[in-house]
């Protein structure tokens, strides 16, 4: 039996009345009839974009296949982002972490090969000959991650511009193959002051991936006077086939060093 209300909705949503005998029901209300409208109605759909599909391609792919480990140091970056600013004006180009970790990242090559190899088999690994850093670049089209090639004979202005370029093509996704190809390690980048710890996923061929999040202001004790400094902590996302546990704190120490000379370093224009 189908009771007025629902025969009445039936006719007003044009279900056909044999759908309500599949029901399976003696009597047919008018709130079985609003459960089978409810089923008839489309589900919203968004169909991801292409780079987005290939973040995901290479995400699953690195939880799949990489043993990651996470270690973090805290770094006071007050004089850097000083130096940042100063350097802004005599390049007339941004510079900002993103910058000037890439020169500092770079500078390690030498001294933490296995930082920038790539896992051959299960008994070798790959050394690169130059530091080639990818940085993440997301303006809201889509993350990508460019890269510097041969960051460690590249001047800073050199660095500084090739990033402006990067961040204006990520607008449009307007990158050359070349852009994006050869990375041996990523420096990525998160903006957002209320962030102060991220962990990168490690991309497929990589040995690791550096995390930079926005300086947060500290209270810290010195002579015993109460000082605030800007202090992010700066995270290694590794490869535990490569790397271990005491080598990544050697390479963040070491980078944390190479930061804190940065603002002394000679001919800093120049590196």
């Amino acid at each position: 039996m189908i009771t007025v209300p629902a025969q009445a909705l039936l006719d007003e949503l044009g279900i056909p009345v044999e759908r309500v005998y599949s029901l399976g029901l003696s009597v047919i209300r008018r709130a079985d009839v609003e459960g089978l409208a409810a089923e008839n109605v489309p589900t919203a759909t968004y169909e991801l974009p292409k780079v987005q599909r290939a973040v995901a391609k290479a995400v699953q792919m690195s939880h799949a296949t990489i043993p990651a480990a996470y270690t973090v140091m805290a770094m006071d970056l007050d004089d850097t982002l000083e130096l940042a600013a100063r350097l802004t004006r005599e390049v007339r180009r941004p510079v900002g972490l993103a910058e000037l970790f890439v020169l500092a990242v770079a500078r390690l090559h030498a001294t933490f090969p296995m930082f920038f190899a790539t896992l051959a088999d299960d008994r070798t690994a790959r050394l690169s000959e130059t530091p080639n850093i990818g940085v993440t670049v997301d303006t809201g089209e889509g993350l990508y991650v460019p890269v510097i090639h041969n960051a460690a004979d590249r001047p800073l202005k050199e660095v500084a511009t090739r990033l402006m370029e990067f961040r204006l093509a990520s607008t449009t996704g307007d990158f050359r193959e070349s852009d994006l190809a050869n990375a041996n390690i990523a420096v990525t980048l998160h903006h957002d002051a209320d962030v102060s710890l991220a962990i990168p996923f490690i991309f497929p061929g990589h040995a690791c991936a550096l995390a930079i999040t926005t300086p947060q202001p500290v209270l810290t004790l010195i002579d015993d006077t109460l000082t605030t400094k800007k202090v992010a902590n700066i995270g290694l996302a590794y490869d535990h086939r490569l790397i271990n546990g005491r080598e990544a704190a050697l390479f963040l120490r070491a980078l944390k060093d190479t930061i804190h000379e940065l603002p002394r370093a000679e001919g800093i224009l120049a590196l």
